[in-house]
């Protein structure tokens, strides 16, 4: 009987490493279009069909049909170049990815609430050319045996250029008396290659969009900032003005209703979902003189004379009109007053002269006296002026 031996050796025996993630990318070329309407800001150009130009500007978020990918995506994003040296810098995540079938691809660019809820593109982001990456990672699995990788395509994508952007003005409310010094500050006030995307500054009353007031002078100081002089004048007293920086891409935005196409969640103003103002101060009216019978009466007299040439001018006679006095004749203020009659106490009258064509406006009435510091005095005056 033959003996058969087993001669049995020891193999050592390693763990097995799990291998690299790898990147793959494909070649095959994205088709992008937007989901519309893509609703824009008045003055702004509009997204047409089959082209994403424009949608730099769009009004909240934006969908986006995408055709092409050899594979079902998890995630997107878009990265901006911030400062035209054609390197993308800035990344804006996609949300709501989703493999509608083999061959389209949905995602959204979310508005950047809370910060910006009205604009899915940062401020930085002026537009121009941009790119958009799909990507999804597949895990380590039984059917894949080569470990885990991250599979991606990436495609230009064109914004369109921004139209200037307004965020605040320094500062919001003054006497429109005088000019005005704004300093306007936002951005995209100057293009990728250097230029102004600024032509003209201007403000449009609140209330009535015919009635525009254009900057007379204006600077951009940098491309964030502008330094804009305005001349309202006193006209426009208690007025609210929307101030906008207009350019070569368009109005900025400062809504006071929604344009046609917005999601109805969208904020009005500007990309912060604020109004951009300025408030000329109201000049408030002369306080009406107190009722006669509250004004405690006083000893006077008054009569009217006319010179030769015709003008009339009301004698007024009372104890102590001071040189700081004011008077009043049926509430009305004359033009011009002169005192005479001078008494031994300092700066003290016993006769006024009241001059001008607004005398008679208040005749017959009372005639209020009120020196600086005092109670006022009255006494009912008869005169009337005859035509």
């Amino acid at each position: 009987m033959m003996a058969i031996f087993l001669i049995l050796t020891s193999v050592p025996v390693y763990a097995r490493r799990p291998a690299p993630r790898r990147q793959i990318e494909s070649a095959n070329t994205l088709t992008i279009l937007p989901i519309l309407p893509v609703a824009v800001a008045p003055n702004q150009p509009a997204v047409l069909a089959g082209s994403t130009k424009g949608i730099i500007n769009a009004v909240c978020e934006v969908g986006l049909n995408i055709v092409g990918c050899s594979f079902p995506p998890q995630n997107g994003k878009i990265t901006c170049d911030t400062n035209g040296d054609g390197i993308p810098e800035l990344m804006i995540p996609l949300t709501n990815v989703t493999s509608v079938n083999g061959l389209l691809v949905q995602a959204l660019i979310p508005a950047l609430s809370p910060a910006l809820p009205g604009t899915p593109f940062p401020l930085a982001c002026c537009g121009g050319l941009a790119t958009l990456t799909l990507s999804r990672t597949v895990l380590a699995s039984p059917d894949n045996i080569f470990g885990e990788f991250t599979q991606s395509i990436t495609c230009p994508i064109e914004l369109g250029e921004r139209a200037p952007v307004v965020i605040s003005t320094t500062p919001s409310t003054g006497s429109c008396s005088i000019g005005q010094n704004l300093l306007v500050s936002g951005s995209c006030f100057v293009r990728a290659d250097g230029t102004s995307n600024v032509t003209s500054v201007f403000a449009v009353d609140r209330n009535d969009p015919n009635h525009v007031v254009q900057s007379s002078k204006w600077s951009i100081l940098n491309p964030n900032l502008i330094d804009a002089f305005f001349e309202f004048g006193s006209v426009n007293a208690g007025k609210t003005f929307l101030i906008f920086v207009s350019g070569p891409n368009g109005t900025s935005r400062n809504l006071t209703v929604l344009p046609a196409g917005a999601h109805p969640g969208c904020p009005i103003g500007n990309e912060q979902g604020i109004l951009v103002t300025f408030s000329c101060t109201s000049v408030a009216p002369p306080p009406p003189p107190p009722p006669v019978d509250q004004v405690p009466p006083t000893l006077g007299a008054c009569r009217l004379e006319r010179s030769s040439s015709g003008a009339v001018s009301l004698v007024i006679e009372a104890d102590r009109i001071r040189s700081n006095a004011t008077i009043t004749v049926g509430g009305v203020t004359p033009k011009k007053l002169t005192f005479k009659d001078p008494t031994l106490e300092a700066d003290t009258f016993q006769k006024v002269v009241a001059k001008g064509t607004k005398v008679c406006r208040g005749l017959p009435g009372a005639v209020v006296i009120t020196n600086a510091g005092e109670a006022p005095r009255a006494f009912l005056c008869n005169e009337r002026c005859e035509p």
